[in-house]
């Protein structure tokens, strides 16, 4: 199939078209957060309504080109409101009107993961009335990641496939994930998220040789852990720059599969030996 493994330069609808319907197993993505934030030569301004209708729109497109049991990650926030309306909304619950939408769409809610980035985003001294309760502004250091399912809870696949080790499976299973932003500036790209994270949804929600799209990928960070993780991918943004940088990106991969994939029942039985061994030679004084 030409698309898989490719970077679509598009505009995001445009690309989606693109894909065949049910072949994604993963979405794994941060939308822009129509903040007023220039993307190489794109303004992120729209009228909230607006934007809220533009973002259904592209996870209709997700949904149509997602299979069965597949699931879509969504990296969002609440942010403070600079539009029009600021004197109603101080602060846009973004994720919880995702929510509604995706739902609309026929998406069925799955979980979300508190994304705790230990410093404050932004501005670290937007304390709004300082040292007073006049107007305190809340430092926000966290993030969200909600999660999504097309149909079944359960994802198909060959179990063997299942890459986690048993300590990233407890760590990635609990609610909080405790990783530091992404702080290299590449392509001048203003939000770039971390390596870490896409790596534990990839894990965490597919099987190698599942097929991983980000709609809005930027400078690659899903494509680029795809590969490190033999999964295809297809990595759709509107920026030249930023596709021509994810494709170079790409290229960085060193195949970390050379040496024959050891099957998930193979490396749980090699523990479980290893564990045995131990206890022998407890037992037997050799250690």
């Amino acid at each position: 199939m030409d698309i898989l493994n490719k970077i679509i330069n598009k505009d995001v609808l445009a690309g989606l078209k693109d894909i065949p319907d049910g072949i994604v197993s993963l979405t794994a993505s941060s939308c822009p957060y129509n903040l007023k934030i220039k993307y190489d030569s794109i303004e992120d301004d729209q009228p909230y309504a607006d934007y809220l209708i533009w973002l259904k729109k592209v996870f209709e497109e997700v949904y149509r080109v997602t299979r069965h049991g597949g699931r879509c990650a969504i990296n969002i926030d609440a942010m403070t409101n600079r539009q029009e309306d600021k004197d109603q909304e101080y602060v846009r619950c973004v994720y919880a009107h995702i929510y509604n939408l995706m739902t609309e769409i026929g998406w069925k809610f799955r979980t979300e993961i508190c994304w705790l980035k230990q410093n404050a985003i932004g501005k670290k001294t937007a304390f709004g009335s300082w040292d007073s309760c006049s107007n305190p502004n809340i430092r926000r250091n966290h993030e969200y990641i909600i999660l999504f399912s097309k149909g079944d809870w359960k994802l198909e696949g060959d179990s063997e496939l299942s890459d986690m080790t048993k300590e990233e499976f407890c760590e990635y299973t609990l609610s909080t994930w405790f990783i530091p932003p992404e702080t290299r500036k590449m392509a001048n790209h203003p939000a770039t998220f971390p390596e870490e994270l896409v790596k534990r949804l990839v894990k965490l929600f597919s099987y190698r040789g599942d097929l991983i799209l980000d709609p809005f990928n930027g400078t690659g960070t899903t494509t680029y852990v795809a590969k490190k993780l033999a999964r295809d991918y297809i990595g759709i943004d509107i920026s030249e720059k930023y596709c021509q940088f994810a494709e170079e990106r790409i290229t960085t991969v060193v195949d970390l599969f050379e040496s024959e994939y050891v099957p998930r029942s193979k490396r749980i039985e090699k523990k479980k030996k290893a564990k045995e061994d131990k206890q022998e030679d407890l037992f037997n004084g050799r250690i």
